[in-house]
């Protein structure tokens, strides 16, 4: 199937790396200012779920190597090429160091107590500082599993790594506000028209995101599962503009919140879903903040929650 439509003209390849670069800075800024909210010890023990090849957290580890803090990381991440880079990316920093590497997925975790997973090398030795779970949380459900339980699975994944977490840590964790923004409502209307019988699914998926992550229902599960520590939750909402210089492109970066993030990665690659978005972003996008700025280049709003859980101790 072709994918046709109309290009944007005029932008510059500068210009498209420019917004993407000043998207990648502003996301590090929040990101540091979160994670710095209290003093960072030396040493600082972080434990990075999904952490991918280590490219989102790479410039904070070189902004605490400038300030010689000393960094013992632990990363789980179940795609071992990616699982390499990230640790090509700890060889190469001088303050920094491994702990414990794992490259099983996130499900393993659950129904684990600390010792077993410690047996298994999928946890470190050491409670941590900070625990990260930076856009990955997209990942634990899909809309095609059987049985489908997104609420159990959002529960056991951060009880995971609240267990994980020492008293006075706290957990970082990013998420786009899917429901609403162009992404959300295309791959909802994706499921409608291409798997209609998984549309109830997909609701549920982003009711379970909206009560326990967005409106903080989370800290009651924790509390009651922890009872001698308090869970604090605080969130932060922060509009990022994603800018592409065709409406192409901007289907593309839609589509991968469909393959990629609501299918869990277990669906194979489906053309009609690539070929859905596209034609969504081009007759819909402009109901979601889709439109094209003086230069040429197409931008829409995203709506993205950095969401720290501090663990206190239960006085």
């Amino acid at each position: 199937m072709k994918i046709s439509g109309t290009v944007a003209r005029g932008p510059s390849d500068k210009r498209k790396y420019e917004g993407s670069r000043n998207a990648c800075q502003s996301i590090e800024t929040k990101l540091w200012d979160i994670l710095n909210q209290s003093e960072i010890p030396s040493p600082v023990r972080i434990m990075d779920f999904g952490g991918g090849d280590g490219e989102t957290m790479a410039p904070i580890y070189r902004k605490l190597d400038a300030l010689n803090k000393q960094m013992i990381i632990s990363v789980e991440e179940p795609h071992e090429d990616s699982l390499r880079k990230y640790k090509e990316l700890i060889d190469n920093t001088s303050m920094t160091c491994i702990d414990i590497t794992y490259s099983g997925p996130f499900q393993d975790y659950y129904g684990h107590t600390l010792e077993d997973l410690r047996v298994m090398n999928a946890y470190p030795q050491h409670l941590q500082d900070r625990v990260l779970a930076l856009h990955v949380l997209y990942h634990l459900t899909s809309i095609f599993d059987d049985p489908f339980d997104p609420y159990e699975n959002m529960k056991q994944a951060i009880s995971a790594m609240y267990t994980i977490l020492k008293p006075g840590g706290q957990m970082i964790i990013v998420l786009e506000k899917n429901e609403f923004c162009l992404i959300g409502a295309a791959s909802l209307k994706c499921s409608e028209v291409l798997f209609p019988h998984k549309t109830k699914n997909h609701k549920l998926l982003f009711e379970v995101w909206q009560k326990l992550l967005f409106n903080g229902g989370i800290a009651d599960i924790l509390n009651e599962s922890f009872p001698m520590f308090k869970a604090s939750v605080q969130q932060e909402e922060v509009v990022h503009n994603v800018v592409l210089p065709t409406l192409e492109e901007i289907g593309i970066a839609v589509s991968i919140g469909c393959l990629h993030g609501l299918y869990a990665d277990q669906s194979p690659f489906d053309q009609r879903i690539l070929q859905f978005c596209v034609d969504y972003g081009k007759s819909d996008g402009y109901k979601h903040g889709l439109y094209l700025d003086s230069e040429g280049m197409w931008c829409f709003p995203l709506n993205t929650y950095y969401i720290t859980i501090q663990k206190n101790t239960n006085e």
